[in-house]
């Protein structure tokens, strides 16, 4: 979700993660309403992929090597941060870019283009709570860090959290998978904010298969995220996922598709409210297609921290019939020493600072 704070960003260019109630392979699945169910959450599975599901593993080094080259090629980006080794004290600050404004993955399934800022941690949590059906209810805590390794590429590590699951013979809770993955910039527009990237994520099976958390499987899906600008105040995004969904029990991985898009206006410089709806062509082996439409709007206090809520709907049988969430995204720091943004504008202040009078 883009937010626009002073000046007009361009909104987050994606999440909270998700897979059913939590943040699962594609994003914030979790918070929009795809909440877990006894089985693997959020797995669309289809037999006639059961063998080719796990190719999409040849493209993680192709991705690497497009993002690498990206970084490298004059054609596509300008450098964002100009040298200062040769300039005078009192051009300094005007060639050290201020920290962009937080712009959280969370809380929609769909993901922006945007990397975090070289050298900062982002911290994105949330808490959901979804029905399924007169007498299933789940509940997610999802958990995801962002770091900015260089301008075209940020690491990321997400976790489902505490996932707990009642119905109307057992009650189970436990801790939800993780997963590991990187957003890369693929191809950015003149002025440096990414227009196509590309998000590819490993999920580790952490949760309990016993307990029908998770699959015992892992899972490995890729997203191509682009969006663009609707005048000056508003943005949309597109998602296209695939993923290798594990089926547990010793049974083959299959293929899920997602299709999802999410439309957001700036109605104040800080207040952004949105509206979203996404397809999954299957959440489990056996399952319907998921098809569900989510609302609601994330709050900017400062360039650094922003809140959301909102609710989903669903629209089709495998879809949840209701889920609320709310979170929280935060930039907490620079983990990078003088690798990161914030050291570079330091220096830009110490060359201010010494320039003589």
């Amino acid at each position: 979700m883009r937010i626009f704070v002073r000046p007009v960003a361009r909104r987050r260019g994606a999440r909270p993660q998700r897979d059913g109630l939590s943040r699962g392979p594609y994003g914030l699945t979790a918070d929009t309403g795809a909440s877990p169910s006894r089985n693997p959450r959020r797995r669309l599975r289809t037999n006639r992929w059961r063998s080719s599901g796990w190719s999409v593993l040849l493209l993680f080094p192709i991705t690497l090597s497009i993002g690498c080259a990206t970084s490298a090629s004059p054609n596509h980006v300008a450098p964002q941060t100009p040298q200062i080794a040769n300039v005078d004290a009192g051009s300094a600050q005007e060639l050290v870019s201020p920290v962009a404004p937080i712009q959280p993955d969370r809380p929609d399934v769909t993901n922006g283009t945007s990397i975090v800022d070289v050298g900062l941690l982002q911290v994105e949590a949330g808490v959901q709570h979804a029905r399924m059906g007169a007498n299933q209810q789940n509940t997610g805590t999802p958990l995801s860090v962002r770091i900015g390794i260089f301008e075209w590429l940020e690491a990321r590590v997400s976790t489902d959290g505490f996932l707990h699951q009642t119905d109307a013979f057992s009650s189970v809770g436990g801790l939800g998978n993780v997963q590991v993955g990187a957003k890369m910039r693929l191809f950015a527009d003149p002025g440096g904010i990414p227009v196509l990237s590309i998000l590819p994520t490993v999920t580790l099976p952490v949760a309990s298969a016993s307990k029908g958390l998770g699959s015992g499987d892992p899972d490995v899906t890729v997203v191509l995220l682009t969006g663009t600008d609707v005048g000056r105040t508003s943005h949309v995004d597109f998602n296209y996922g695939i993923g290798a969904i594990g089926a547990g029990q010793g049974r083959p991985h299959f293929a899920q598709h997602l299709v999802s898009v999410s439309f957001s206006h700036s109605v104040t410089e800080q207040l952004s409210p949105y509206i979203e709806g996404y397809w999954f062509s299957r959440q489990d082996p056996d399952g319907g297609r998921v098809l569900s439409v989510d609302a609601g709007l994330i709050q900017a206090f400062t360039a650094r921290l922003a809140v959301d809520g909102g609710f989903t709907v669903g629209l089709t049988n495998a879809a949840p019939h209701l889920a609320v969430f709310g979170g929280l995204s935060i930039i907490v720091g620079d983990v990078l020493g003088d690798h990161g943004v914030i050291a570079r504008q330091r220096k830009a202040a110490r060359l201010r600072g010494q320039a003589p009078r």
